[in-house]
This record gives C-alpha cells, sequence and structure tokens, in this order.
C-alpha cells in the first residue's frame, strides 16, 4: 500500500469516510468546484455510458453523478475507503456501481473501456487515461492549485506543492500532459475560494483528514498551528485561502478511412 492509501484508510478510520465534522462556512468567488465538476460530469453521460472514476475514496461524491451513466466503477488504492464506498452505496441502492481496489497507472482495464474518466483530486495517469477510454472520451479532472492554503503552508514551513507558488499554475502541467498524450483540452478553470473554520478544533480535525500539511501532528505542530489561528481569525472564523481548478480534455474520435 502506499503512503496515500495509508493515509486515506487511516482517515476512513478515523471519520467513517472522506468527510469530518469539522465546521466551516465557506465563500465561493468563483463558483463551487464541486458543483461544475458535478455538472460536467454529469452532461457527459448518457444511459448508455460508461464513466470510471479514478480515486474514488468513500465514493460519496461518484454516487451523486453515477445516476447519468448506465455503468460506473470506481477505484482506490485504500481498502478503508472503498468499504465506506460500499455502505453508502448499498444505502443508495445503486445496483451499476462498483468499487474496486485497483492502482490508477495499471488498472488492467480494456483499451476503449469508459466514455469518461474523472478525478476529482485524485491521480491523474493521462497515457492510461488515454488508452482506457473511447475515441472521443472525456476526461474530467479536478486538482489542487499551487496557491492552495499558502499562508499556511509558509507558517508551517511544508505541505502540499510547497514552494510551488510561484512557478507556473499546475493547471497548465495537468493541460499540457494532458494534450502530450494525444487529448485536445476544452476548459482549464480556477477556483478561489474562503473556508471559515468556526473554532481552532475544527481546523485540527480538517488538517487531520487532509493531506494538506504531511504528518500533521497536533501536539507536534502546536506552536505553528497557534501562530497561524492568530494570524488569520477574523470574524466570520479562521480563515483557510483555497484554489482548486478543473481541466476538461477530449480523446480525438477514429477517423474514419477514405474510400476515395
Amino acid at each position: 500500500m502506499t503512503m496515500d492509501a495509508e493515509f486515506y484508510s487511516r482517515v476512513a478510520e478515523r471519520f467513517g469516510g472522506y468527510l469530518s465534522d469539522a465546521r466551516s462556512t465557506d465563500v465561493f468567488a468563483d463558483g463551487r468546484p464541486d458543483d461544475v465538476f458535478d455538472e460536467l460530469a454529469t452532461g457527459l453521460g448518457t444511459p448508455h455510458a460508461r464513466l470510471l472514476d479514478v480515486g474514488c475514496a468513500d465514493g460519496r461524491s461518484l454516487l451523486r453523478i453515477s445516476p447519468a451513466y448506465g455503468a460506473v466503477t470506481g477505484i482506490d488504492l485504500s481498502t478503508s475507503m472503498l468499504e465506506c464506498a460500499a455502505r453508502y452505496r448499498a444505502e443508495a441502492g445503486l445496483s451499476h456501481v462498483t468499487f474496486e481496489l485497483c492502482d490508477a497507472a495499471r488498472t488492467g482495464l480494456p483499451d476503449g473501456y469508459a466514455d469518461v474518466v474523472t478525478s476529482r483530486r485524485g491521480p491523474l495517469i493521462a497515457d492510461e487515461f488515454e488508452r482506457v477510454l473511447r475515441p472521443g472520451g472525456f476526461v474530467v479532472y479536478m486538482g489542487i492549485g499551487e496557491q492552495d492554503a499558502r499562508e499556511l503552508k509558509e507558517t508551517f514551513g511544508r505541505g502540499q506543492n510547497f514552494d510551488s507558488w510561484n512557478d507556473r499554475p499546475l493547471s497548465d502541467d495537468i493541460a499540457q500532459e494532458l494534450s502530450e498524450a494525444g487529448f485536445v483540452v476544452t476548459r482549464n478553470q480556477a477556483f478561489r475560494f474562503e473556508e471559515f473554520y468556526h473554532s481552532a478544533g475544527d481546523l485540527d480535525t480538517f488538517l487531520h483528514q487532509v493531506p494538506i500539511i504531511e504528518n500533521y501532528d497536533s501536539a507536534a505542530d502546536e506552536e505553528a498551528f497557534d501562530r497561524y489561528v492568530a494570524a488569520v481569525s477574523v470574524d466570520q472564523g479562521i480563515r483557510l485561502s483555497r484554489h482548486w481548478f478543473i481541466v476538461q480534455a477530449q480523446k480525438p474520435a477514429a477517423v474514419e478511412p477514405s474510400h476515395s
């Protein structure tokens, strides 16, 4: 099991899935990215289309969009997350959805298996996605931007994509990777928003749920945590500035042979 899988398994075992009970009030200046992602993925669905979701975690996000498709497969490397996903699927009664323990880089799926591949803050393996998509199929990818939680990471001196904020946008790297794999990029959209945590305890819980600060430890990181809380506390709560993006791309349709 990879370190990411181990982390998310610990999250699932602690919180019963991907979401904790950390309370926050969110302000979406550019729209809520998860809503835009859901709209894009749902709009590509048909009753006969097959969706592959990579890094499905506890499956709740995937289950929201799955009614738009005839067949849905979610893959992940965390057995604990997949156990949560199976429970949520049973509660939803969506028998056309399956969850599998699978490596996104080596899915073992047939060529042209899926009509749509989605990855919501999960891995992007452009060459494998291109292989398992049918001609004309789509990738919808949501990623974490280079400015995400920058002030928090600077306070801690470490974090996810630390010090990448002076480089070119990470969304452009993703778009380039997809282009080099043969896709045509049709959307590259950034989202900036603010989360205001209701208490220091809520922020602490949240940091245990996500990999923003690697190896976050409430006791060992107490000094940096307290400095951050003191610096960003406002009337709405403890501010955390977020930066996500969505890239959508299409695999070119097969060219019909000329009979001239």
